[in-house]
């Protein structure tokens, strides 16, 4: 029997640890949009044109710490999270070992492939395509200083992800406002002494995986039963980290695919011109898109954690309520987007940016479509169902990409976005939708006491 009012604490606890992340989730995104805004008027009066753009296409590179871990803290996320459902401590324990060991392995084998083979052999001022001795003699010490970021960053990522698997996203959230504060004086003073763009880059990246790391060390000093040790790395738990892991690259791969060619097919048929226009109002419209993200993450393992002590009621329940905010809080932001896009823009830019109407209304399509797809996802996340987003990516990057080619052609840039709409209604939304109702049905009191 399960105990009525353990039940009702714990599904508090769910519901107040999910407002706090979702909270210190946009503060955190907030934090790090406010390094952006401040950084460059900072660095571009001194380290003029040539400098400025070889340290925005160095750090441009940390786009790949998506991939950098190769799925491996989604995958430890995913286990520890159906784990602390089951209160096995032992198993948390052995994942976060094993997961340990894995981002550490990655990380060391990072940086010997790039110091031993890459770092010596590669021309960096030819890559970065830099002239002048100053930036020639920066190119690659900024490289360098990039990797090592990117490796710390890949090594310490076992304990935000534990900690978002525990319902403790919040935590680490308050560490990477500070990280970006950190951040942020940091620039600050390497700008005032006019430093060198390697320096620019620890700054920016370095610093707060620094503070990432203090955020460890508190985290397993408050938490030693969840230290990990060499004794508890486990071949079972690598294989489960890894095989999810893998699923998650597959996915990641194929939504990558499937969005990022927008503008490579625009700029192939229509000119780079357009795609500068469109990818303006793109990034607009997918401020919505990602602050949803920020609301809807906390709730994957809230799912798992539920659904493994087979409280039903709830995921349901949460299910009901993601849905009704994601389809309200993206159509409002769309609406809006539609009605004052141009204006904001303007604004923005500080010029007037042409738009065709149906390239609005296509961008607000398609952020509606991708909030209610991503909070489908939420819950196959937190019942371990990838696969079937594997294979849902790899079809949408199969159909998307053709069809947008013939419209892109007819319809300008609106093509684009509204063949991704088509394509992720049909192959994303409809087949995860049918999946989450089966679910919902067969989880129902009514379902669980026809089949007794």
């Amino acid at each position: 029997m399960i105990d009525a009012n353990d039940a009702r604490e714990r599904t508090h606890r769910r519901g107040k640890h999910i407002k706090f992340t979702v909270f210190t989730g946009l503060m955190a995104r907030a934090s790090s949009m406010l390094v952006t805004i401040i950084s460059v008027p900072l660095t571009l009066s001194y380290l003029g044109n040539e400098r400025f753009g070889l340290w925005m296409t160095a750090t441009s590179v940390v786009s790949m710490l998506a991939f950098a871990d190769f799925g491996i803290g989604n995958g430890l996320l995913s286990a520890v999270a159906e784990a602390s459902g089951r209160d096995d401590l032992e198993a948390i324990r052995r994942y976060i070992s094993s997961g340990f060991a894995i981002l550490i392995a990655i990380a060391v084998c990072m940086l010997l492939l790039f110091f031993a083979t890459a770092y010596p052999l590669v021309d960096w001022p030819h890559v970065f395509n830099v002239h002048t001795p100053t930036a020639q003699a920066e190119a690659a010490p900024a490289i360098a200083a990039l990797v090592l970021c990117v490796a710390g960053s890949v090594s310490a990522l076992v304990v935000p992800r534990v900690e978002l698997a525990l319902q403790h996203g919040f935590i680490y959230n308050v560490w990477v406002t500070i990280g970006q504060l950190a951040s942020i004086s940091a620039i600050w003073l390497v700008s005032i002494k006019h430093g060198s763009v390697p320096l620019l880059i620890l700054a920016l990246s370095g610093i707060p995986q620094v503070v990432s790391g203090i955020n460890g060390l508190f985290f397993f000093h408050r938490n030693r039963q969840y230290r990990p040790s060499w004794a508890f790395v486990d071949k079972a738990a690598i294989r489960r980290i890894l095989n999810t892991g893998l699923m998650f690259v597959l996915l990641q791969v194929g939504l990558s695919i499937s969005f990022a060619s927008d503008k490579l097919i625009i700029a192939r048929l229509l000119g780079a011109e357009a795609v500068a226009y469109y990818s303006v109002y793109e990034r607009v419209f997918g401020v919505g898109v990602n602050l949803m993200m920020v609301m809807l993450t906390p709730i994957w393992p809230a799912y798992a954690e539920a659904w493994a002590r087979k409280d039903t009621e709830w995921v349901r329940k949460a299910l009901r309520r993601s849905l009704s905010l994601s389809i309200g809080f993206s159509a409002a932001f769309a609406a809006s987007i539609v009605v004052a896009g141009p204006f904001i823009v303007t604004i923005w830019m500080r010029k007037n940016v042409p738009v065709d109407p149906i390239v609005l209304y296509g961008l607000g399509i398609w952020c509606v479509i991708q909030s209610l797809s991503n909070a489908l996802s939420m819950l196959l996340n937190g019942l371990h169902m990838i696969r079937i987003q594997v294979i849902s990516s790899i079809l949408t990057a199969c159909v998307a990409i053709p069809l947008k080619l013939i419209l892109v052609r007819d319809l300008g840039p609106a093509g684009a976005v509204l063949a991704s709409s088509a394509v992720s209604i049909c192959f994303a939304v409809l087949p995860f939708s049918f999946v989450v109702w089966k679910i919902a049905r067969k989880s129902t009191p009514e379902a669980a006491r026809g089949a007794a």
